[in-house]
């Protein structure tokens, strides 16, 4: 049921991105695609069994959301669903939470450790509020640091992660490694849920905008 829960979670965020940006086929396709084919790749163990095809895959994430950020780029898109998909945050660091309680990653990755992403999900749902009554919040200094913030606390869950899963430069989690990432479903966390946080921050950047 926890592994139902968390593809439902995974699908709503590749369809709230979708309905963001005008519907864009094109982006929901490569973002489809991959997620395809990195739930082939942790069904079969592959990552399990050779974790350096886990940087890899990392990597390819990489490469993918360039492509993508390079269409949406410039083009309307909803706020409203961006600033959703943000609060999101809140239901995945609940499952870290209970990944951690399973012993699948360690503590540091979590709302317990160093791992402090609940508030900007808490907080997107205060901006998508403020957003609904004065859409002039978008436009604000601190709108703009929350986004850079946002994206900066993604990018620090992702190199924790890495830096704490079984691959040759792991760093520290030696007691309880974050094996999560390596498995399916939890493989798409780094390389779909997490990509698309940063690419929605991205968005509602200013530079971003049309």
């Amino acid at each position: 049921m926890r592994e139902i829960t968390f593809l439902g979670t995974t699908l709503l965020f590749l369809l709230l991105f979708y309905w963001a940006t005008g519907q864009g086929r094109k982006s929901l396709l490569i973002n489809g695609t991959w997620a395809i084919v990195i739930s082939i790749l942790s069904l079969g163990d592959i990552f399990s069994a050779n974790p350096k095809l886990f940087l890899a895959a990392l990597i390819g994430t990489i490469l993918v959301n360039i492509t993508v950020y390079r269409e949406e780029r410039g083009t309307h898109f909803r706020v409203a669903p961006l600033l959703i998909i943000q609060s999101l945050r809140i239901i995945v660091e609940l499952y870290l939470y209970n990944l951690y309680l399973n012993k699948l990653l360690p503590k540091v990755m979590t709302f317990r450790g160093s791992n402090f992403d609940i508030f900007i999900g808490v907080s997107a749902l205060l901006f998508l509020l403020l957003y609904t009554f004065r859409n002039v919040i978008l436009q604000t200094p601190v709108f703009i640091i929350w986004n850079y913030v946002g994206i900066l606390s993604l990018v620090s869950v992702v190199v924790t992660g890495v830096l704490s899963s079984p691959v040759p430069i792991q760093q520290f989690g030696f007691e309880q490694p974050n094996t999560a990432v390596l498995v399916f479903p939890y493989a798409l966390l780094p390389t779909i849920i997490v990509p698309i946080a940063i690419h929605s921050h991205l968005l509602l950047l200013p530079a971003s905008r049309p």
